[in-house]
């Protein structure tokens, strides 16, 4: 009887993409509808050949966008721009719905099934090929452990209460009955699947676009690191932050990469006409698996785009997409206001401060900035889609240091220094660098309030900054502060701070579909209303 593998979870059942194996290039794949499992797992290449696609299906218009909206739409940074949808204009206005598209989880869980499969079938393969040692699998095994983690991580940060699924959905007759397990739940998995991972990940490929597009220990440590955070246990995070920075010295020093300050990071020229003052921003977002990168979604003109960044930003035949930076960051931007001074390029590399009503997003979709400020976007739609990267890192550093010891004095000019470091890369010229000055910081609510700051204008529109005020609301336990941020950029503030104000709303609700599917789920008590909802 033949058995093909499914992959969905909780509404429909998809046929697994599956991908061709090649020896060349592991990362440019073209996905198949489905493989026989009684014809599968005899060979290594088939256990890349599952890997890849569990790569490809996260470089997925679906996969990004998620991505995306989870951690960037509620935030201050975005308002809608032109050609917005009506369901993301309520998403914008603070008006999260059950029924919106973007509750549905069943991308993240698709990549979750891939991981459970490769987990349960591959190692029948180390008795079948010859030339697949152990060694070799437990390599494997810590990519997709570490990819199960990232996707678990992405949807506990956003729904909180989730399903714990560790085995492969492989037909028809599973059950889909299964209850969320408890947020600390799920967080021990992933701690315990990366700590895993870590121990046997390959610390570097021979092929260099690997290490950026494919989990090394690097990206192990770091996404360690964020979940660490997460947990405020920040003595954690900063051993795992301090790991990630060394790999990156080592890397520098093995490269024999120039660096300025104490951390190794692509520099901004202004010595003369010629030089390339943007050029931290064109190698990282312009060209792409740069030096900084730790983990990045790889596209390929050959078969991948990635459609979904160009048509929520921009594209160079329309430089307003879907969305746009919120007016109280850009206003006065490039003259210096609340956020960024006259001298930062981020205020250029962010967004085009000097638009009229709307201010298009340039950030991820303009592949050059010269000199002049004058931009040129990304053709063909291969927008990289950056998971984490160095100064990322660094920062998650900055905000543990501050969370450690009581605001030890040591703790907290070693979170400046970090802080700083990202902040002078932007801010050309002594002038500019002078601005910062560790006596205006001295105190551990104003070095708080400067992480938070600076995360944000380094990491503007890369999906973090919801998580990171989040973050920040369930370490105080209260919403109230970081609300007080989120709100700037409503016409109606306090309207919206009403909506948001129990805990329960900072997470999403479970889509309907998911509830009706699966009749031991709950809604999240944030947008159960005491309505009952009519299941099948």
């Amino acid at each position: 009887m033949k058995r093909t593998i499914h992959y969905s979870l909780f509404i429909f059942h998809f046929s697994i993409l599956l991908a061709l194996t090649s020896c060349s290039d592991f990362l440019n794949i073209l996905p198949l509808n489905e493989i026989v499992l009684e014809n599968y797992w005899t060979s290594e290449d088939d256990v890349n050949a599952m890997l890849s696609s569990c790569y490809s299906r996260m470089a997925s218009d679906d996969f990004v966008k998620l991505a995306f909206v989870w951690g960037e739409f509620r935030s201050d940074n975005i308002v809608r721009g032109l050609g917005t949808s009506n369901e993301e204009i309520e998403i914008l206005e603070g008006n999260l719905q059950p029924t919106h598209s973007v509750t549905r989880w069943a991308p993240y869980y698709d990549v979750i099934n891939l991981c459970n499969t490769l987990l349960h079938y591959a190692p029948d393969v180390l008795g079948r090929d010859p030339d697949f040692n152990e060694s070799e699998w437990l390599a494997l095994r810590s990519e997709a452990l570490a990819i199960r983690s990232l996707c678990y991580f992405y949807l506990v940060r956003t729904f909180r209460d989730i399903p714990l699924v560790l085995t492969p959905t492989i037909d028809d007759n599973t059950s889909y009955q299964q209850a969320a397990a408890s947020p600390d739940e799920v967080l021990r998995q992933i701690v315990a699947d990366l700590q895993e991972a870590e121990r046997y990940a390959v610390k570097r490929f021979s092929k260099e676009e690997y290490n950026h597009g494919r989990i090394t220990q690097t990206a192990v440590q770091a996404i360690l690191a964020d979940v660490y955070l997460w947990m405020q246990q920040y003595d954690d995070c900063i051993t795992y932050c301090e790991k990630v920075i060394a790999s990156k010295v080592d890397e520098a020093e093995r490269l024999r990469l120039r660096y300025d300050g104490d951390y190794p990071l692509i520099g901004n020229q202004k010595e003369n006409a010629t030089a390339e003052m943007h050029e931290a921003y064109n190698r990282i977002f312009g060209e792409g698996n740069s030096f900084e990168s730790i983990f990045e979604a790889q596209f390929y003109e050959s078969h991948q785009y990635n459609s979904i960044i160009p048509g929520y930003f921009g594209r160079s035949t329309s430089p307003i997409g879907a969305v746009s930076a919120a007016s109280f960051i850009c206003d006065g931007a490039t003259s210096g206001n609340e956020l960024f001074t006259k001298n930062d390029l981020r205020a250029v590399e962010n967004f085009n401060a000097r638009s009229t009503s709307f201010y298009p997003i340039q950030k991820y979709v303009v592949s050059n900035i010269d000199n002049q400020d004058r931009v040129t976007y990304i053709t063909l739609e291969l927008t990289p889609w950056i998971f984490y990267r160095l100064t990322d890192v660094m920062l998650m550093e900055a905000e543990a240091l501050v969370q450690c010891h009581n605001g030890d004095e040591r703790d907290m000019r070693h979170a400046f220094r970090l802080v700083t470091s990202v902040y002078n890369r932007a801010n050309i010229g002594q002038v500019a660098r002078d601005t910062l000055t560790f006596d205006a910081y001295n105190s551990r609510a104003r070095m708080e309030n400067l992480v938070l700051e600076e995360r944000q204008r380094e990491l503007m529109f890369e999906g973090k900054r919801w998580f990171d005020l989040v973050r920040k609301a369930r370490r105080e336990g209260t919403n109230s502060a970081m609300l007080d941020l989120a709100k700037r950029k409503y016409t109606y503030p306090d309207a919206v701070k009403s909506k948001w104000i129990k805990p329960d709303m900072l997470y999403f609700p479970i889509n309907e579909d998911e509830l009706k599917v699966n009749l031991a789920l709950r809604q999240n008590p944030g947008y159960d209303m005491g309505e009952t909802i009519k299941r099948n």
